[in-house]
């Protein structure tokens, strides 16, 4: 599948460029704000890095990019500034699971999309929902693995690529082609908003230290 897919370069990078891609990129724009759309794009660049670095050395199998490429960009709609994709009672990353899942459906039936079978959407919807978790994503298919290794990565570079394949060239290249926009201050704002306005789903994951010294009476 990857070598039938048109390709385009982004920032330097070979990645896949079809028509549900295009749209996905479109719809996380609207969903998004300047530091979030360009932290997704990044995101989507660094998994490609990353997985095509691992493949040469023998350490994955081929991934199906369109996916991928779905996962990555669609990853933070769960972050949507219009609100429309938030739930009360669920996690950020399964709100965006959700969404991007239902996106891609609406896309099936609109006839923009084909050959979105069962399989792959439980996998964008598994690669979005536990990509903040690397502990089990690390474990799972290359596209959920991509979108962690990639997440994980835009935050400090080569320091935080557990897989050691990014190199500061590839970091440095990529953020020139998307601006981080204070990456860190407005993570630091999103998490407390949730902590402030759903805690019961911030408990037990890596917001909570967020909540305990940000939010009173969390």
């Amino acid at each position: 599948m990857a070598s039938q897919l048109p390709q385009k370069i982004v920032a330097g990078v070979s990645v896949v460029d079809t028509p549900i891609v295009r749209a996905a990129v479109e719809y996380a724009r609207a969903h998004s704000d300047d530091m979030t759309f360009n932290h997704v794009m990044r995101t989507w660049i660094f998994g490609v890095i990353i997985h095509q670095g691992l493949f040469e050395k023998g350490k994955v199998t081929e991934m199906d990019l369109e996916a991928h490429a779905l996962a990555a960009v669609l990853h933070d709609l769960g972050w949507d500034v219009m609100d429309e994709l938030v739930s009360k009672d669920k996690r950020f990353e399964v709100d965006g699971a959700f969404a991007a899942r239902s996106w891609i459906e609406e896309q099936q039936k609109n006839g923009l999309a084909a050959n979105w079978d069962e399989r792959r959407l439980q996998l964008v919807w598994d690669a979005i929902a536990i990509h903040a978790v690397p502990s089990i994503a690390r474990f799972k298919e290359p596209v959920v693995r991509a979108v962690t290794f990639g997440a994980g990565a835009d935050f400090r570079g080569p320091e935080s690529d557990i897989t050691g394949i990014l190199t500061w060239d590839d970091f440095n290249a990529v953020n020139k082609a998307f601006p981080r926009h204070d990456i860190t201050e407005g993570i630091r704002r999103i998490m407390i908003g949730l902590c402030r306005t759903k805690p019961e789903t911030t408990w037990d994951t890596f917001m909570a230290p967020w909540g305990r010294k940000y939010v009173p009476g969390y």
